[in-house]
């Protein structure tokens, strides 16, 4: 699944004409959660509303124009679960975790969020629950503080990426939003390119020494 995914052109009318029906807006919001088959989406819909009736035809006829949609898209099979081995259902994911539509105006299209210690802290106990051993206080607050030092450098660095592309007359969403990150680290200046990867380094190599702390010392993991 990817992170974001541009809309544009006929794309941006075949999503919209998809998410005209609460049902398949419903539906692209559990896939882009988890995956899941005909089945269990039968059974979070009627979770939604127990006095609607839920039938898997209706659910496989969502699917399908949402898939026509380029909004979601099967990813393998399952065992059944009713023991026989040859029966197999299909699970369902969405395209994207984020989807957004271009309207030509560059300027508009999604930014990262800034960190700070509360986005950290949130980020860190996601970890600790799937087995980080996460670092002390200090350490966990330097780590904050590096995010937003990182962070710093490379708005800087997209005031001129910005520049520096607004002098391509028309250039694909999805390609320039490549292009900015890429030239919002490159276009630094000397020596902060080198801050840039020196908190890069920093940053990473605290959160390595948590997996490998943690879940890394598995062996069938790490």
């Amino acid at each position: 699944m990817d992170t974001v995914k541009i809309l544009t052109g006929e794309a941006v009318s075949a999503a919209v004409h998809a998410l005209n029906d609460q049902t398949r807006r419903q539906i692209l919001h559990a896939l882009r959660a988890r995956r899941l088959s005909t089945g269990d989406l039968c059974d979070f819909l009627a979770e939604k509303d127990p006095s609607k009736e839920i039938k898997p035809q209706t659910v496989r006829y969502h699917l399908k124009e949402l898939e026509r949609a380029g909004l979601v898209e099967q990813d393998g099979y399952a065992p059944a679960g009713n023991g026989d081995s040859h029966i197999q259902k299909k699970i369902w994911r969405a395209t994207a975790e984020n989807i957004f539509i271009a309207t030509g105006d560059m300027e508009g299209l999604p930014e990262r969020a800034t960190p700070s210690l509360e986005k950290t802290l949130d980020l860190v106990s996601i970890m600790k629950e799937i087995g980080f051993q996460i670092p002390d206080d200090a350490t966990l607050t330097q780590l904050a503080d590096d995010f937003v030092e990182r962070d710093k450098l490379i708005k800087k660095g997209r005031i001129r990426a910005k520049t520096t592309l607004s002098d391509i007359p028309a250039i694909d969403p999805g390609v320039y939003i490549s292009l900015r990150r890429i030239l919002s680290i490159i276009q630094l200046g000397e020596r902060e390119y080198e801050t840039y990867w020196d908190l890069t380094h920093r940053v990473c190599d605290v959160l390595r020494d948590a997996y490998k702390n943690g879940i890394g010392k598995n062996p069938e993991v790490y």
